[in-house]
């Protein structure tokens, strides 16, 4: 895993190196109270993981609370470049502003696209099942519609 090899490095493990039998660092997962079913303890022995935001009882409203009143911008939802749950919106996002990861995606999709053994349905990441590359990631606000909650009229009072 990359990242206890770059752990080892920074205890000064060399490669192939048995690690002593005490902790040698201490991992801290931002995992918070509504997802503490991931919380895993760590492969290695040598590495021990701590959850904080789980021992502070914080869940994901309580921490982007904290980053609001701290003058933090809010974070995006927390999700692999390839994750087939993405909204428009966040296709669109990761297309225009991380073309890198973007293009890892359409890799990843092109490379599910025979599906699984065994199987003659076609995959895909994006929810109309067509390629990322030819996805339209345009939401119904892209394309014109109004919404209500910007200010629109809600067309209740009759006139």
């Amino acid at each position: 895993m990359p990242l206890t090899k770059k752990i080892r490095e920074l205890v000064g493990l060399k490669y192939r190196q048995k690690a002593p039998k005490k902790i040698l660092a201490v991992s801290y997962i931002g995992i918070s109270l509504d997802e503490s079913i991931r919380m895993k303890p760590s492969r290695e022995h040598w590495i021990k993981h701590e959850w904080p935001l789980v021992d502070n009882r914080m869940r994901r409203l309580d921490c982007l609370a904290w980053m609001q009143k701290n003058g933090y911008p809010e974070p995006g939802r927390s999700a692999c470049t390839f994750c087939p749950y993405h909204s428009d919106k966040e296709w669109s996002d990761l297309k225009n502003n991380h073309p890198e990861d973007f293009q890892s995606a359409v890799k990843i999709d092109e490379m599910i696209r025979d599906g699984v053994r065994g199987t003659k349905e076609k995959l895909y990441l994006h929810r109309s099942l067509v390629p990322l590359t030819d996805a339209d990631f345009a939401t119904p606000e892209d394309r014109g519609q109004l919404t209500m909650f910007n200010d629109e009229c809600e067309g209740m009072c009759g006139v």
